[in-house]
């Protein structure tokens, strides 16, 4: 159990009490309880709780007076509402100021738990994103400080403004409260301090720090950083500079093993450690410490190399230029080119870094120029140029060269011009670095950063990103219309759960190819993670583009994919939403919520299909939370009702059974049917509980209607039995147990089930229509003709019905063609030993066909809509009386 905070607030104290001093604790949470708005809001701004259970209604103000005043306050804490009555109105406000859930009083302790669990796991996810966000965050910052840095080592030879620039950022990358970077004083033995944040500038003129006896020896003997707190040392701690701190980190600087001086942070008040993080984060500055150093100590060593060439004969001068500018140079490869003869030495090592050996590269300056990127060339002239005119104190240039191998490496190049008593420059000399591995490090962070690691395509910060951009673009007046497609993949659980994770890693990766098979280079498809991709189509002409695109990709996607690891085809479909930039967004959060609004509508449509987004889609979506939140109770409330639609035969006009159809009692919205909530209760969890709601309270009815009215034969209950209850592994077991419960026989019994099910379940449904027919319930095939194996699944499973699809007696109005498929099908059905049952029956027309096709049950609003209970006994007085029910019923 999460030993997790919660703040109780309501009026009742009674009921406050018991929930937060008996209640929570018997779940495993820590609670208190408060009485009024003041209250709880002092309480919340003082010690945050982990989820607050929130009363609408209290004394000084009302539940959402509250929430709007934490909005204010920037405080966001996860909050379950309660009130003593349900409205549309409040729970939409509520779940608009971030409420998680909206419960009606009195609440069970089950739903309670249940709700408490959900808000605080959905909580404890958003804590996470925000985690990884900061992380990603702080990363970003650490390359950008370096790169900053970098910059300012390359641009200036002010050595102190360089090393201030260090000491600041690692003062807050690391998040200390000061630090100082000290030299080595080679003549004394002892560091002095050279750059300081947060530290008594006064102190650089007159403070010596020891090497011997102290941490920052013990860095430097050791070249490597050196990190203590109090916990550590259990004691105080006692920096160089002689005060007390918590925390201290010291990292030495070097230089070709020579130490040069040390990089320290410390917390003198706070008790933040340093962690191994912040080790490499300075350890990244000391080495542009190292190389800032370097720079000053070499161009202090070129002036003074430069003074006593004049002095020197002018047959000693070029040789002597080269050594020492190569000395600059550091210890790579070394370049020298001579601007009046236009030769350029190569060192062997520069040669060697390229593949090459000595005498395969001559002196030319296209040797060099040559190999560069075609993408880089111009860049490193402008840089060459810039130093040679005198506008940059010194030369530096990163390029792509290419190398024997015929494969491009990342090289730095730094040099500087030699100058005539005129300024203009007669000589330029430096060398060349492989940061070939620095440079693949940085593309890989920047990859990681914004590419899936399945599918290497964008994610969700690289498409909010662009999304961002193609928002400025469209709002500055371009003309630029954009869209946006939200994509799902169906039935993708069911692939996963089947075939397992690695099957479905699979397709993910197939459908990656297919999708932008279909793009355009200018547009750009993403995976959110998930099942779930995203696509930008910029620059489009009209909206029927996006749509064009969203049909395409329909169609490629309802064909099989043949996965080659598993050799076996899967059928997935997509349902797209589809949003156009011409609605006026300003964030590319709004677009991707309104393409997701616009996606579901489209799986609410049956999948497969796509829609575009409007406005009112996103009303409809706060109706089904609130129908969500409702249904939670519908079952404990009674709300729920099992409604009976008759079937009848076409033979005689008997009636001979009823389909049993659930219905909801709503307190707001009336009564709804099955299609507007069912699916809803797949996506919430909630079906299982209602299907065998539904099975007892119809096997019930039956039973007491059979014992009323003894017909011969009895009457018969149809129940549909879902995908839910199919993958339940006690589900024979349980219908043994209800109609043993209930007294309904086991004959009386009809379970339909859709071929959508039977096609995704082979070798499962036949295991169990066996082993319900050995019980004496019979199994019928329902919605027939509507799935891509029909008459397969016909001959595979030992149905005792067929239950026509109503679209196929639409057909019989139609022509002669459509009353001939039906014909078919009743035959082929009695062929195999089965009954033909047709739904959908509509008209005298149709009733008459279906008898001169032979079709034996029929069921439709020609003969009744489902009815509640009450309204059946007519229909069943005129069973008892032998009249014909083939007249439609009022």
């Amino acid at each position: 159990m999460n030993k997790e905070t919660i703040l109780v607030v309501d009026d009742n104290r009674q009921l406050g009490d018991f929930i937060a001093y008996r209640l929570l604790p018997s779940m495993g949470y820590s609670a208190s309880t408060v009485y009024n708005g003041k209250s709880a809001l002092e309480t919340i701004r003082a010690t945050p709780p982990s989820l607050i259970l929130l009363d609408l209604e209290l004394p000084d103000a009302t539940g959402l007076d509250i929430l709007r005043q934490l909005n204010a306050e920037g405080i966001h804490i996860p909050t379950v509402l309660f009130t003593a009555h349900g409205s549309e109105h409040i729970a939409a406000e509520a779940f608009r100021l971030g409420v998680q859930d909206y419960l009606v009083k009195p609440v069970e302790a089950d739903q309670l738990e249940a709700c408490i669990s959900r808000a605080l796991a959905e909580s404890r996810l958003r804590r996470e994103a925000e985690r990884l966000t900061v992380e990603l965050k702080e990363q970003v910052e650490w390359l950008s400080a370096l790169s900053r840095i970098g910059q300012t080592v390359t641009s200036t030879l002010e050595l102190d403004e360089v090393l201030r620039r260090i000491v600041e950022a690692g003062v807050k990358l690391t998040q200390a409260e000061e630090g100082f970077l000290a030299l080595l004083d080679s003549a004394s033995g002892q560091f002095y301090l050279r750059a300081v944040k947060n530290i008594d500038e006064s102190l650089t003129k007159t403070t010596r720090l020891p090497v011997k006896d102290s941490l920052i020896g013990v860095a430097i003997r050791s070249g490597r950083p050196v990190r203590q707190s109090r916990e550590s040392s259990a004691g105080q701690l006692k920096i160089s500079t002689g005060f007390l701190v918590h925390s201290l980190l010291y990292v030495p600087i070097f230089s070709r093993g020579r130490p040069l001086g040390v990089l320290s942070v410390d917390n003198r008040v706070g008790q933040r450690p340093f962690t191994p993080k912040d080790e490499v984060m300075l350890t990244s500055l000391v080495g542009y410490a190292a190389v800032a150093l370097e720079n000053a100590e070499l161009y202090e060593k070129a002036r003074r190399e430069l003074a006593e060439r004049r002095r020197v004969e002018a047959a000693l001068r070029e040789s002597e230029e080269r050594y020492a500018l190569a000395v600059q140079g550091a210890n790579d490869g070394v370049w020298d080119w001579n601007l009046k003869t236009n030769r350029i030495y190569f060192s062997p090592r520069w040669k060697n870094m390229l593949g090459y050996e000595e005498d395969e590269i001559g002196s030319d300056p296209q040797e060099w120029f040559s190999r560069v990127h075609p993408q880089d060339i111009d860049r490193l002239r402008q840089a060459l140029s810039a130093h040679l005119r005198g506008v940059t104190p010194h030369f530096e240039s990163e390029y792509r060269i290419l190398h024997k191998n015929k494969a491009y490496r990342w090289m730095l190049s730094r040099g500087i011009a030699v100058r005539g008593a005129d300024g203009s420059a007669g000589r330029i000399a430096g060398s060349q670095t492989d940061i070939t591995e620095r440079k693949e490090v940085e593309a890989r962070l920047l990859h990681d950063a914004f590419t899936d690691g399945l599918t290497h395509l964008p994610n969700r910060a690289s498409i909010q990103e662009r999304l961002n951009r193609a928002i400025e673009n469209s709002r500055a007046g371009k003309g630029h219309l954009f869209a946006v497609l939200y994509l799902d993949l169906d039935r993708f659980k069911d692939i996963n759960d089947s075939l397992g994770h690695p099957a479905g890693d699979e397709l993910l990766i197939a459908v990656t190819g297919m999708l932008q098979s279909q793009l355009r280079e200018t547009d750009i498809v993403a995976r959110l993670g998930g099942d779930e991709f995203v696509i930008l189509l910029e620059k489009i002409r009209d909206p029927d583009y996006a749509i064009s695109v969203s049909k395409r990709i329909i169609e490629m996607l309802s064909r099989p994919i043949y996965l080659e690891k598993y050799q076996a085809y899967v059928s997935t479909s997509a349902s797209i939403g589809i949003v156009l930039s011409s609605l006026g967004y300003s964030q590319a959060e709004d677009i991707l919520r309104d393409a997701d609004i616009a996606m579901y509508a489209a799986k609410a449509s049956g999948k497969g299909t796509y829609e575009v987004f409007d406005p009112a889609m996103r009303e409809h979506i706060l109706r089904r939370v609130a129908l969500e939140s409702d249904l939670q109770q519908a079952l404990e409330k009674n709300q729920l009702q099992v409604f009976y639609q008759p079937i009848l035969s076409l033979s005689s006009g008997q009636l001979i059974g009823f389909e049993a159809l659930v219905h909801w009692h709503h307190p707001v919205y009336g009564l709804l049917p099955a299609s507007e909530f069912i699916p809803l209760a797949q996506e919430a969890g909630l079906i299982i509980p209602i299907d065998w709601w539904v099975f007892e309270e119809a096997c019930r009815q039956m039973r007491e209607w059979q014992a009323q009215y003894r017909f011969n034969p009895p009457l018969q209950i149809n129940v549909n039995l879902t995908s839910s209850l199919l993958a339940r592994p006690n589900l024979v077991n349980n219908i043994q147990q209800i109609l043993k419960k209930t007294g309904l026989s086991a004959n009386t019994m009809n379970l339909e089930v859709t071929e959508s099910i039977v096609s995704a379940n082979h070798e499962l449904v036949v295991r169990i229509i066996q082993a319900l027919q050995e019980m004496g319930v019979r199994v019928e095939i329902d919605n027939f003709g509507t799935g891509v194996s029909s008459l397969l699944n016909l001959k595979r499973f030992p149905f005792s019905a067929v239950k026509i699809d109503r679209a196929y007696i639409q057909l019989i109005d139609q022509d002669e063609s459509g009353a001939q498929l039906v014909r078919t099908i009743v035959e082929l059905a009695h062929k195999l030993g089965m009954h033909a049952t047709a739904e959908g029956v509509e008209n005298e027309g149709q009733l008459q066909q279906l008898r001169s096709m032979g079709c034996d049950f029929g069921q439709g609003f020609l003969f009744a809509a489902s009815q509640a209970p009450a309204a059946i006994i007519g229909m069943l007085e005129k069973r008892e009386r032998g009249e014909s029910l083939l007249q439609p019923v009022s």
